[in-house]
Order: C-alpha cells, then structure tokens, then sequence
C-alpha cells in the first residue's frame, strides 16, 4: 500500500528501514539520510527524502529488488534512492566531489555504519569540478534563455529549476576559499558575497523564485543576463584558485 507524506521524516524510519531489510537482506550494509530532511529543513508534502543505501560488493539485481520498495515510499516523498557499493563510492570522489560535500555537509546514519564520515575530497577534485560544472552551466543558461523567446511562463520556469543547482556551486567555492560554508541554502549567497563574490542577481532571482518580486518578461531576461555575467566571472576566479 503506498504512503503518504509523515508530519516527521523520523515517523516512517522504522518502517523503511524494515522495507529495506526485507528487500536487500544481507546484501543492505547502510542506509543514510540526507538533504534537507536530514538538516531539520523538512516540509510536509513539499521536502523529499533522500537517501543512500550501500550494499555489498557483488549485490545483484538490486534495481529490481528495490522497486516495490519505492513503488510503496514514493508517495511518502522518499526520492528515488542513490544505491552504491564501498568501492564505488570510494572510486567516485574524484569524479563528483561537490555532490559528495554536500551531502557529507548535512547527513544522519538510519542503518549500519557511515559511509561518509571518514569521506576524504582532494581540493584538487573539487576545484576542477566546479570550473566545468561552472562553465557547462554558463553555457546551457545562454541556450536555455535564447530558447525561452521571452516568454514569461518558460523564465519562470527557468528560475523555479535552474536556481537551486547554483547553491551547491557556490558552496563549493566557499569551501575552497574559506574552509567551510553555511549549511542552510538561504544563508550561502548572502556568505559567498560576504567572500568577494559578485552574487545580485542571483539574490534577486532568489527573490523571483520566492515570489517577493515580479519583473516583466523583458527584465528577467536582462536579469538573468547578469546572473551568466557573474557565474562567467566566477569560473574564471575558479579557474585562477590555487588548491
């Protein structure tokens, strides 16, 4: 029978865990809680529930053996789950280090040991990334912005996606620059133009995204032109950092 939304993600955490149990057996060495219904920023009916399952080298078929899993949780807000092995995740900090900082940033053990305690990122890893993820996005949001036509339903569209992606980068940076960043999202634009950075518009298509201010079709554009400006000039002080 699938679920719906707990009040509290602790709620439905005895009877995932038991799910899991039942579906991955012996093969089930973790399970991990991350985002923001592991930062205590947690809504009903609107935050998802992300987890991390580790399972043993060698597991099979665990696609398979998981589907009635989330075919019963997903309407609980439990996102689709990232399901890895030791040695996959272990090959694989090289490969997505802001992805991993973040989610060893604000994370809580269910089951077995954690994976992401004794995570170790070279700087190294973490500042190539951001360069190409950085520069990748300067492009798309050029392409993404010329395809919309001005229309104001497609910019707004783009604000309510793109927007988020953009603070996992930003606490990228802050780590490389200042050691550390702030693990709520709304405080991390507010500390990287603490850091130096060029961010406005960015604050201000937050402040799009949330609804707080309404521009025309015509100054969205010219606003999200400037928020390109400044992820170019960022890439480019990326670029420059020594790690």
């Amino acid at each position: 029978m699938a679920k719906k939304p707990p009040q509290q993600p602790e709620d439905i955490f005895a009877e995932v865990l038991e799910d899991l149990i039942n579906a991955l057996g012996t093969d089930l060495l973790s399970v991990v809680l991350f985002g923001s219904a592991a930062a205590g920023r947690y809504v009903k009916g609107r935050s998802d529930m992300n987890l991390l399952i580790m399972v043993a080298e060698g597991a099979q078929r665990t696609t398979s053996r998981l589907l009635p899993f989330f075919s019963k949780w997903s309407p609980a807000g439990v996102a689709p789950p990232l399901v890895m092995t030791p040695d996959y995740l272990a090959a694989s900090t090289d490969v997505f280090p802001i992805e991993f900082l973040v989610m060893s940033a604000t994370h809580k053990t269910l089951h077995g040991e954690d994976p992401l305690e004794a995570l170790e990122l070279e700087p190294a890893h973490l500042r190539l990334q951001l360069e190409r993820e950085l520069k990748g996005k300067v492009t798309a949001l050029r392409t993404r912005l010329l395809a919309s036509g001005g229309d104001a339903r497609a910019l707004t569209e783009l604000s309510r996606e793109a927007l988020p992606a953009f603070v996992a980068f930003f606490q990228a940076y802050l780590k490389l620059t200042t050691g550390g960043f702030p693990g709520d999202p709304a405080e991390v634009l507010g500390a990287a133009a603490q850091a130096g950075l060029q961010v406005e518009a960015f604050q201000k298509l937050g402040q799009v995204r949330a609804g707080q201010i309404k521009p025309s079709p015509p100054e969205l554009v010219a606003l999200w032109e400037e928020g390109i400006a400044e992820l170019d000039e960022i890439s480019h002080q990326v670029d420059r950092l020594a790690v």
